[in-house]
């Protein structure tokens, strides 16, 4: 069975001089550009304001000339996913920091990468990313976890349980208003039956679910750190079981 080939847009932004058009007049836009176009309506109208016609109107040009650039709606994801995420950007390592440190600041530096484009996390692909920035991002969180030991197969699983969480918590900010979750419990407390469901009354008796946010980070940036610590803490406990 033969191979399958990478999209024309995908070898653009890999700078694969083949992947643009040569006959015909001078390309009047570019991969990039359409990109660019198309998370800047995502961004404004959400994901589902997305398509080839929507893209094109907004760049002054028909459906159809945008498909000698984006053969798919596919594509269009691939490389509007890759203009979201852009380079990756952490922090200098301080001396003498581990794993943890490095693994934490790729998870910090995702999700405020997602939490400026929250529609990230609702794309669905037929395939994982393919482009440069995304493959980027999977290589230094690969980094960051290649410093506890492990195996290159339980590293990359390692990376997947740190992306996934990372992606649930925006998931959850997304899905639900900030006011609809400070405000909650006050008002499941209006109608909860302490006896068919004891344990959760006792939580909201315990304050459990009202917790004030952080003063620095996005809400409840206090629940995204402790999360983290658990993820990272089950990673290292199979660390010291190796």
């Amino acid at each position: 069975m033969a191979e399958p080939e990478v999209s024309r847009a995908v070898r653009a932004l890999w700078g694969i001089h083949d992947a643009v058009p040569r006959r015909g007049p001078k390309p009047a836009m570019s991969v990039p550009a359409i990109a660019r176009v198309a998370v800047a309506l995502a961004d404004e109208e959400g994901l589902d304001a997305v398509s080839m016609a929507s893209v094109a109107k907004r760049l002054g040009f028909t459906a159809m000339s945008l498909y000698r650039y984006v053969d798919t709606k596919d594509d269009l994801l691939q490389v509007m996913l890759d203009a979201a995420y852009g380079p990756v950007t952490l922090p200098a390592p301080e001396p003498g920091d581990g794993w943890r440190s490095a693994a934490t600041a790729w998870a910090r530096a995702l999700l405020d990468r997602c939490l400026a484009h929250p529609w990230l996390v609702d794309v669905r692909m037929s395939s994982p990313p393919l482009t440069p920035h995304s493959v980027g991002w999977m290589d230094a969180g690969l980094r960051a976890l290649g410093g506890t030991g492990l195996g290159p197969q339980q590293v990359a699983s390692s990376l997947l349980i740190l992306d996934g969480y990372v992606r649930s918590h925006v998931r959850l900010l997304h899905e639900y208003s900030e006011e609809g979750l400070r405000t909650w419990s006050t008002r499941l407390r209006s109608v909860i039956d302490e006896e068919a469901t004891p344990t959760v009354w006792m939580a909201l008796q315990a304050d459990v679910f009202d917790d004030e946010p952080a003063e620095e980070g996005p809400w409840p940036s206090d629940d995204f750190v402790f999360g983290l610590e658990i993820v990272l803490g089950g990673i290292e406990q199979l660390v010291e079981g190796s």
